[in-house]
């Protein structure tokens, strides 16, 4: 599916935390790169963005959402997935805990550092964003539409929040939860590409007090197309189990031949191939 890239919009507004003025980010927007710019501009390495989510409110430093971005060396793919929050891996220099609790240990650059060496997966930039973006994206873009099991819904304000939160009344808890977070970046891809330039710079500039980029890390947005294909999906899975001290958990499973596709910057490849459970693979709870 084709949408205006979602992660875009996070990524400009953490230009809103610098000291640089929002302007240059918004301008992402507003006019594509000349061809000869485009030329220069050329980058044949992949890109790979580690996307955390914060709820702020339940007062917990753990991750509560963790995206990894990965767009393609010709830029016209970008693979985005969702990782169990509660995966069992080993986290470095602190033992085997759940994926998430690497945040609360080390902040983002630990997570960084697990994730990649979990899944082989170079991260260039991390980028830290609270769950009250959520709110925010529905109040500046409108009610935001998302298609479920039940039907078409439309999200806005407090509603929001509440449908990406949610889990305890799901079939499926936290893994019917990460769909739901895909869903609703889908559905904000597809508010921002009918918004005009000055919807669009309205809307980073609200989002800049909800984004954090990782220290000294510059952006290069001027690479990404309004016209780059997306898939959604969530990280392969050994099921759920428990860890030796009662902890729920999520077993990592056999991850080695996606390892080896992020590596080898072949992961829309692996999608095809694995039969991975994508956003569309079927109804959002």
């Amino acid at each position: 599916m084709r949408f205006f890239f979602a992660t875009t919009l996070f990524l400009s507004a953490c230009a809103g935390q610098a000291e640089a003025p929002l302007t240059p980010a918004a301008s992402v927007y507003e006019s594509a790169p000349t061809e000869d710019a485009a030329e220069e501009n050329v980058e044949d390495e992949p890109l790979t963005v580690l996307l955390i989510g914060l709820d702020r409110d339940t007062g917990a430093q753990r991750a509560d959402a963790i995206l990894l971005v990965r767009i393609n060396g010709e830029r016209e793919h970008a693979a985005i997935m969702s990782i169990h929050r509660d995966t069992w891996v080993a986290i470095p220099g602190h033992g085997d805990a759940k994926i998430n609790a690497a945040y609360a240990d080390g902040g983002a650059e630990l997570l960084a550092d697990t994730v990649d060496m979990l899944y082989s997966a170079r991260i260039d930039h991390t980028v830290a964003v609270d769950f009250d973006a959520f709110v925010t994206l529905s109040e500046m873009l409108g009610p935001i539409t998302v298609s479920t099991s039940a039907g078409t819904v439309e999200l806005a304000g407090d509603e929001a929040l509440s449908f990406v939160r949610e889990r305890s009344s799901l079939p499926g808890g936290d893994f019917d939860r990460v769909r739901r977070q895909q869903a609703y970046l889908a559905g904000v891809a597809n508010a921002l590409r009918d918004a005009n330039a000055a919807e669009r710079a309205r809307t980073v500039a609200a989002l800049s007090e909800h984004v954090t980029i990782g220290d000294e890390q510059t952006l290069p947005l001027g690479l990404l197309s309004d016209d780059l294909e997306m898939e959604f999906f969530s990280s392969t899975h050994g099921g759920t189990g428990w860890s030796a001290d009662g902890q729920s958990i999520v077993l990592p499973g056999d991850i080695e031949s996606l390892a080896d596709a992020f590596e080898g910057d072949t992961v829309d490849e692996w999608l095809e191939m694995a039969g991975a459970q994508t956003l569309d693979s079927r109804p959002v709870r």
